[in-house]
Parts: C-alpha cells; structure tokens; sequence
C-alpha cells in the first residue's frame, strides 16, 4: 500500500540545478508551512527563517558552500535558510531545524519542485552566513534550502531494506 507521502519521499531528489523560473508565493508559503508544522521537543518550535528572494544576496552565500552547490544557489527561485534558537530548546535544537528542513524539502516535492539539503557543519561557515543575512549571533544556522523548478532530476536507488535492520527482536 503506497500514499501520495510515501510517494513523495520516494520521488525526493537533490537537485543541484534549477531552471532560472519563478515560483509562485503561494507554493513558497506552503513550503514554510511545512517547516512550521514540523514536530520539535516539547513543541517549543525554536525555528527561524530567513527567505532569500534576491540573486545579489544568494550569489554572496553561494560563495560560503561547497563548489558543487553554487550553482544551485544562485539559480534557485528562493533560498531558505533554517535558523533555530538554543534558547528555547537547548537540547534538541539540531533536531528540530533538521526536521523543519525535511518537512520543507518533501513539501516542495509534493509541489513538483526540487530542492538540495545543504547542512551549515562548521561554525565558520554558520557565522558567514549570519553576517551575510545580519541573524543575530544567539541563533543557530543548521541548514540552506535552495528551492525551484529542477533542470535535472537524478535517479538514484537505495539499498535493499533487509541490508539495513540490524536485527527483529
């Protein structure tokens, strides 16, 4: 039995380049809304995020990641970075942004667009991004989102399940 959910986890792809189109605000508001509504500890929801629309700004934190994700930054319709507060879950704060990504990134699949998961690992690199963007420094950068039309959709597998449970109990 499959769902349009498991479909779409399934379907869910990293996609390096995008098509230089636009998207809809109302696609991007349901791409935040899914950010919104994912779980985090207590439901304290430490989330932020920071919605980058401008191709000066995503050109100048395209230059913070990674060679191999520029170019989707910079032609990504829309950037979201997730930012979460230590202060309001000081425990599982990694975790919840790592879920509001998630829940962001199957949003825009479900909405035939791609998106690229890129984790913010090294503090270096989380402080560039916050003084790209002027986030305060109590804040935590845990990940980039860049969203948009694909230009390619990889295929890719995944390994057979019964390679992955260690053990029935």
């Amino acid at each position: 039995m499959e769902n349009q959910v498991l479909k779409n986890i399934k379907k869910r792809r990293t996609i390096y380049s995008f098509k230089k189109e636009q998207v809809e605000e109302e696609k991007i508001e349901k791409i935040l809304e899914a950010g919104r509504w994912a779980p985090s500890w207590t439901n304290t929801q430490p989330w932020r995020f920071v919605i980058v629309k401008d191709d000066d700004t995503k050109k100048e934190i395209s230059e913070i990641f990674l060679e191999v994700f520029r170019k989707g930054i910079r032609d990504a319709a829309v950037l979201i970075i997730v930012f979460v507060d230590p202060d309001e879950d000081q425990y599982h704060f990694v975790e919840d942004g790592a879920v509001a990504t998630q829940n962001m990134a199957l949003a825009a699949e479900s909405l035939n667009l791609g998106s690229t998961w890129i984790g913010v690992f090294d503090t270096e690199n989380e402080e560039k991004v916050k003084e790209t963007l002027n986030v305060s420094k109590d804040l935590r950068a845990i990940s980039a989102l860049p969203i948009g039309v694909p230009e390619d959709v990889p295929e890719k597998g995944r390994k057979d399940i019964s390679s992955l449970i260690l053990k029935e109990i």
